[in-house]
């Protein structure tokens, strides 16, 4: 099955907010048990990374 342009852009989108929140959520639960704002800022940037990775990796195998 062939993928359109605007399909293909829209699930890049969903998975830029989905790591989005994720990251978010790891930065305020680094917050919450006490770490500092910039081991908060490492947490959440690493778990953005992390399942943006994955988050594209998974698409990329649907989309091919």
């Amino acid at each position: 099955m062939r993928w359109d342009f605007r399909t293909r852009v829209l699930l890049v989108v969903v998975a830029v907010l989905l790591s989005l929140a994720a990251s978010l959520f790891a930065a305020l639960l680094a917050y919450a048990t006490g770490g500092a704002g910039n081991q908060a800022l490492s947490w959440g940037a690493g778990t953005f990374a992390g399942s943006m990775t994955i988050a594209l990796g998974v698409l990329v195998i649907l989309l091919s």
